[in-house]
């Protein structure tokens, strides 16, 4: 797709001129008053052109951790109920702000939190699940010409509690609503213009990606690429929502993803992607190593906790690969699951970090995880787990040498400095 054919694709759908667009403003886009009347002039440009607009944001900056630190000063271990009910607070702050902008500079705008704007999810606290969206109540506001915005992020349970999302849940909320809203684009802004090939705050070498499948960008993002939750992807891939990564704050072309790239034969290594702060749980003289492997994952599934699990055959344990915010809940579900999935002694590490080359097709290719390896080691980086896919070759290291292990595969497979590349469909 060339740049003419990029912005036909934006500007257009099957034919008929846009009628919905779904903006999304992260932190950074709206850590300031200032940022936030910036980002009102984005949503009067579109609502200019005559579309309706449904705008989702994130809580100001460092809100959410500020709300962490203010709990840490309390309690140690603070109830899940009233952690989802303190920081659904911050995007609440947000919305008002935003909303105020818009109608000061003559915009009628109305602003709902995620249960007002009909975000149903399931009960799991903290890291929920949308189940629904009912969009009756949007939809009326748009039908008399209002700007909708939308808290990010939050929703509410069957029960009547308000839930949070988990780290990126304004992504999944923009992405979502889009979809419920048969919306014709949802636009990600961000504080990066585009995805690349590595994070370029990283990575200085990393080259813009203009198109991505939804495929390739769900690999990217599974295996660490904070630039947009997976979650997000899977929603606007199931109703063909066209996605556009897109800078809050310079005026240049971003990264439309969507299902119409052509496809001309897979690319080995299109991305270099990493977690800075893992965790490793190893439960050593497992009974029965495949049994608890499928049990375990089976539980951490029904809470929604992701890792990465290795079998290692030759000391018969199983090695769990965890974030931080998810360290003390495994913890507490192996103590409690002991005696039925019978291992001797549990190990932790800390100061860890995961790497990962991702690629279209990598099955059977074995030459991809030996020259991780290979490459790792000519740069002084030693591979503590190494595990491959179908989609990845990850290695796990120590965090002191994530930055240059980074570069160097980077480097490795051909992904500095390169054109503007297009990924595999």
């Amino acid at each position: 797709m060339d740049r003419s054919d990029h912005l036909s694709f934006l500007n257009r759908k099957e034919g008929h001129l846009l009628s919905t667009i779904v903006q999304k403003f992260g932190g950074t886009s709206v850590g300031s008053t200032e940022r936030i009347k910036r980002m009102a002039e984005k949503i009067i440009q579109e609502k200019s052109k005559g579309h309706d607009v449904v705008a989702v944001v994130s809580a100001m900056g460092k809100t959410t951790d500020a709300l962490v630190k203010l709990v840490s000063e309390i309690t140690s271990e603070p109830s899940k109920r009233e952690m989802d009910m303190l920081l659904s607070t911050g995007e609440q702050v947000t919305i008002s702000l935003l909303t105020m902008a818009l109608q000061q500079q003559g915009v009628e705008a109305i602003s709902f939190t995620g249960w007002q704007a009909g975000v149903r999810t399931d009960s799991i606290l903290g890291n929920a699940h949308i189940q629904a969206i009912e969009t009756g109540r949007i939809k009326s506001e748009l039908n008399v010409g209002r700007v909708v915005v939308v808290a990010g992020f939050q929703g509410i349970t069957e029960e009547g509690d308000i839930s949070t999302l988990g780290r990126g849940g304004s992504d999944i909320t923009a992405a979502a609503l889009a979809s419920a809203l048969k919306a014709d684009r949802c636009d990600i802004y961000t504080d990066v213009d585009g995805v690349y090939t590595s994070d370029p705050r990283f990575v200085k070498k990393a080259s813009k990606i203009t198109s991505l499948s939804y495929v390739d960008m769900q690999n990217l993002a599974v295996m660490g690429a904070g630039v947009l939750h997976p979650r997000a992807i899977k929603h606007a891939k199931k109703f063909g929502i066209p996605l556009y990564i897109k800078s809050s704050f310079e005026n240049v072309g971003g990264t439309l993803i969507h299902g119409k790239i052509k496809q001309n034969g897979p690319i080995p290594v299109f991305g270099v992607t990493f977690e800075k702060d893992i965790h490793r749980v190893e439960m050593f003289e497992c009974e029965d190593v495949e049994g608890f492997r499928e049990a375990f994952m089976s539980e951490l599934s029904s809470r929604h906790i992701q890792g990465d699990v290795y079998i290692q055959r030759c000391r018969n344990s199983l090695s769990l690969l965890i974030k931080k915010q998810d360290l003390h809940e495994v913890l507490s579900i192996l103590e409690k699951e002991k005696d039925k999935w019978k291992y001797s002694r549990i190990e932790e590490r800390s100061n860890l970090s995961k790497v990962s080359v991702i690629g279209g097709d990598m099955k059977g290719r074995s030459e991809i995880k030996v020259g991780v390896c290979r490459m790792l080691l000519e740069s002084g980086v030693r591979v503590k787990l190494i595990g491959e896919s179908s989609i990845s070759v990850t290695a796990v290291i120590e965090k002191s040498h994530v930055q240059s292990a980074v570069e160097c595969l980077h480097t490795g497979f051909g992904l500095d400095y390169k054109d503007t590349l297009k990924a595999s469909v």
